[in-house]
């Protein structure tokens, strides 16, 4: 299998920065908190009665900020997310760029778009995104939510930078109720189509550890996501954590992918094994052939 340096670009685009790049994925002792990048205390930015008002518990759990002029805005945009017709496109246009940290020309947001810490988010040309869609930068520091050119986002997905950061190559297509969860990091490259109801990312946590703690404070250690370049995910397939897909890859609907899978691999089932190999002009396996043989054929 090759090493993940090797299958992680980004096409004629070069590398998502992360992605072997300038950035690494976000560790877990980094210590970065959830409101602006300031140092905290672990998940102290998610707990609501701290000794704050409910109005800024709000601002920081939501709006990402404390300026007053920001929150005025965001309830203005806010308002313009359900705003329906033409009159609520145009305003969007208007008002939401204003949110972002960067934004691109020609994007186009959908009726009722949920946006949270928008101010770390970096949204490039052209990219649409549809009705009901949830962004979520919360966990990113400014500029680690990354939306490349072109990118489109379907009706009803998440896209949550839950606890590092999140990029999208050019021209990624999310299917319709897509989530994707960042814990540690999440890239993926530019071109590659993910089916509907897709799930990438989230947290692991071990089933053999002890009774005598909740299962939620027994985490597995996180290693973030990685999907290179020109691949696509069929409908309804699990990306778990730790996980690196290599460029050009194929995987069956439905599939749960637990290993990491070469380039140009054509994978499926539970969990996702080798079947075939992308342009090759090969059928695929017959399953549980390799089984014949003696040889494991999962990745």
């Amino acid at each position: 299998m090759a090493g993940r340096a090797d299958v992680l670009d980004n096409g004629a685009d070069g590398p998502v920065r992360g992605l072997g790049g300038s950035t690494p994925l976000r560790t877990p002792d980094d210590g970065i908190s959830s409101t602006r990048g300031e140092p905290a205390e672990p998940g102290s930015v998610l707990r609501v009665g701290a000794g704050r008002s409910p109005l800024r518990a709000y601002q920081d759990l939501v709006v990402g900020s404390r300026s007053w002029l920001r929150l005025v805005h965001y309830e203005i945009a806010a308002w313009a997310a359900y705003c329906p017709g033409a009159l609520g496109v145009l305003l969007r246009k208007l008002l939401v760029p204003g949110l972002l940290s960067v934004s691109g020309r020609g994007t186009v947001w959908g009726h009722g778009v949920v946006l949270r810490h928008p101010g770390k988010m970096r949204i490039g040309k052209g990219v649409v995104v549809d009705d009901l869609a949830y962004f979520d930068a919360k966990g990113c520091v400014e500029g680690e939510f990354e939306i490349g050119d072109d990118v489109f986002v379907s009706r009803g997905c998440i896209v949550s930078g839950k606890d590092g950061p999140l990029r999208l190559g050019p021209r990624v297509n999310l299917g319709e109720g897509c989530t994707l969860y960042a814990s540690t990091g999440l890239e993926i490259g530019a071109d590659t189509l993910l089916a509907a109801k897709c799930y990438v990312g989230g947290g692991r946590y071990d089933p053999h550890g002890g009774r005598d703690r909740p299962l939620a404070q027994q985490p597995l250690p996180r290693k973030g996501v990685r999907i290179g370049a020109d691949c696509w995910l069929g409908a309804g397939v699990t990306v778990v954590d730790g996980v690196t897909v290599g460029r050009g890859a194929v995987i069956g609907a439905g599939a749960v992918v637990t290993d990491d899978i070469p380039p140009f691999c054509i994978a499926a089932g539970i969990p996702a094994r080798r079947i075939g190999t992308r342009g090759e002009g090969n059928q695929p396996e017959q399953a549980g052939s390799s089984d014949r043989t003696g040889e494991s054929d999962h990745v």
